[in-house]
């Protein structure tokens, strides 16, 4: 057989250090999170890291691709190969979890606001501030909060020293984080991905756009495609048409792309006062994965959704609820409380459909031998696992929860997580989160029994607070990527980065211009939130619950649910429905892009129906196109409002 021939740019690469690969991706990280922070406090013009995939990601990713496709055609020994392009998108990926809105912007808004917001109106600091673990707050010297807010004098240096331990103490939870994600996409990655045959919808674009860069030098295929250019076209012609009316204001633009709460305000019409309004704000960057996840899916999702809406309407017209007196929980509580249930129940599920290859990790374990799992050995993997769950409870423990609740909290966070994981990689819908279940506790012992500084720290301990529960739905998907390439001291040092960079130059950019000037709910709204939420829990003492029956039969509905939906998807042929609709069908993400889900639904439904999987591989790049185009062409919007409205941008990509 005779061997490929060898371009010159693979050639070069043979000879590359694979540190350079990372040396590049780190430097992107760096400016990628800082541009995140910017462009949220500074020119307000976007919020770059809202879902699992976010912007701080897909758009330094997509100025890679492009400058290493004309290095590939004109200058083809300096471009990048397939692999250090993917190298370049995971490392962005992973270490892009704590920027901007994602984690940081909110992180020191929550460290800041005790001390600045405390009055005698709100009693914060006679209800909470004995309770408040102190140890990983800013250091209350004179000038710190006070700076961070209003800004440093002239001559006056930031304290980066008050910041040091808040920031040490909040990455140590993401290292013990990160080593429980690897150990869980080592344990599942290669059932998910041989046995289960998840097709990873999210990670196909990054593998389907870097492909042919180590042949001969030319024009790699997603160039040759009309489909990828017509959909680059789709998406990004609105946006640049869009930037005209940056100058002149009269002039018409195309809202097509606008975010929810856009400049017209928000895109949803109101159906009826006993339901949220539903929107119709279409985002290419859905449209796109979309079309690349199983028909089956799709269709689940926006049906059940439909479901959940009637069922949602009918608890509030006639104002069902169910619950002790005094403590009757509402729609929104009941619908709460049965997803979670479902959550659990499609978790149990998953491990028990896995137990084959679960007691093949465990029997290398024990030998030492490595077949089962990727990144690392399963040995290794268990002790990521046991040991980073120790330290989150002891680090729990220390926040204020009692060993039993911080085991518990443990348990459902990651059980929670370990779900999201394996339903991103089936499903793509980047807006698919957690649910923490931070009121599975409260049902079962009330908090009548939680002491006043359990109830602080389960509030304190928040997706405002922790770090990186983002960053594990990634990892099954960069595992994908890079395969056996893909290293956890690569993972680590993302991490780190990532979280340092985030972290420092959101409170540095706080203390240059006064977090106050802002006017972000990241510094002000959520805080306060948290906080007035967290006194008035601990205020109204004689509003304490007890352990609830009917709620945890709620709960118990909803694992009966699940199991209900997963056996009749594995048993019944006729049986449409796949449970990560059951999963989505109250889920307010799903609210915002369910037009997105439908439309998407109904164009591959025709297409296979007309052309069968011939057509369908034909128009995918254009899948490709709609989310590279909207990327390029939010980044020249970007650009536009960096150059032109420093202070004052337009607010182009969001929800």
């Amino acid at each position: 057989m005779a061997l490929p021939e060898r371009s010159p740019a693979s050639q070069t690469s043979a000879d590359r250090p694979r540190s350079v690969a990372i040396v590049l991706a780190f430097a992107t990280l760096g400016i990628a999170g800082c541009g995140a922070t910017y462009l949220e406090f500074g020119s307000r013009s976007a919020h770059m890291a809202m879902s699992n995939l976010p912007l701080v990601v897909l758009l330094p990713f997509v100025g890679w691709l492009f400058l290493n496709t004309l290095l590939k055609r004109f200058a083809p020994t300096w471009s990048l190969t397939t692999i250090e392009l993917r190298t370049v998108f995971s490392v962005l990926w992973v270490g892009g979890a704590f920027a901007g809105y994602n984690w940081a912007t909110q992180w020191v808004g929550v460290m800041a606001a005790p001390r600045y917001y405390a009055s005698p109106e709100n009693r914060w600091s006679d209800l909470i501030f004995d309770y408040l673990p102190w140890w990983m707050y800013p250091t209350d010297r004179p000038g710190v909060i006070e700076g961070f807010y209003l800004g440093l004098d002239e001559g006056q240096v930031v304290p980066w020293s008050a910041w040091l331990m808040p920031l040490v103490w909040i990455g140590s939870v993401a290292v013990a984080m990160t080593a429980i994600s690897i150990a869980l996409t080592a344990i599942f990655q290669k059932q998910w991905a041989h046995h289960e045959r998840l097709t990873f919808p999210v990670a196909q674009v990054p593998i389907a756009l870097t492909e042919g860069f180590d042949r001969t030098p030319g024009w790699v295929p997603y160039v040759r495609s009309a489909t990828f250019w017509i959909g680059l076209g789709v998406a990004a012609l609105p946006l640049l048409w869009n930037i005209v009316e940056y100058f002149y204001l009269s002039f018409p633009r195309i809202p097509i792309f606008d975010p929810y709460y856009g400049p017209n305000g928000p895109r949803g019409s109101l159906v009826s006062r006993y339901l949220p309004a539903q929107s119709y704000r279409l985002l290419p960057t859905v449209l796109g994965v979309a079309f690349l996840c199983e028909l089956n899916i799709l269709f689940s999702i926006w049906s059940l959704y439909l479901v959940g809406l009637v069922a949602q309407y009918g608890m509030t017209r006639v104002g069902f609820s169910i619950g002790l007196t005094g403590q009757e929980a509402k729609p929104p509580d009941i619908i709460g409380l049965f997803i979670h249930g479902v959550m659990i129940g499609l978790a149990i599920w998953s491990v028990w459909t896995a137990r084959g290859h679960l007691a093949n990790v465990w029997r290398e374990a024990r030998r030492g031998e490595s077949v089962s799992t990727e990144i690392v050995a399963p040995r290794t993997a268990l002790w990521l696992l046991i040991g980073g769950s120790l330290f989150l409870i002891f680090w729990l423990s220390a926040v204020g929860y009692s060993l039993i609740l911080a085991a518990s909290w443990v348990i459902l966070f990651w059980t929670s997580l370990f779900l999201i994981m394996k339903f991103l990689a089936a499903s793509g819908f980047a807006y698919l989160f957690p649910n923490w279940g931070t009121s599975i506790p409260v049902i079962w012992v009330g908090t009548s029994r939680m002491s006043e500084a359990t109830l602080v720290a389960s509030r304190v301990v928040n997706w405002r607070l922790l770090a990186g529960w983002r960053l594990p739905v990634a990892l099954p998907h960069v595992a994908r990527l890079l395969g056996a390439r893909l290293k956890a001291r690569t993972i680590y040092s993302a991490v780190l980065l990532g979280l340092a960079i985030a972290g420092l130059y959101t409170v540095w950019l706080c203390y240059l211009d006064g977090g106050a000037t802002f006017r972000t709910w990241s510094l002000v709204g959520a805080p306060r939130g948290v906080y007035n939420g967290i006194a008035k829990a601990v205020s109204e003492t004689s509003a304490r619950t007890v352990t609830d029956p009917a709620k945890i039969f709620v709960w118990f509905l909803g694992i009966g649910a699940a199991a209900l939906t997963t056996i009749l998807q594995a048993r019944a042929r006729w049986w449409p429905f796949h449970p990560v609709g059951l999963l989505l069908m109250f889920d307010g993400y799903v609210r915002l892009y369910v037009l997105d889900i439908f439309l998407i639904w109904g164009a591959k439904a025709a297409i296979l129906r007309l052309g069968g999987i011939t057509l369908y591989e034909r128009v995918k790049p254009g899948a490709y196109g709609l989310i590279v185009g909207y990327a390029a062409a939010v980044g020249l919007s970007f650009l536009v409002d960096l150059i032109w409205f420093p202070t004052g941008g337009h607010y182009i990509h969001g929800y």
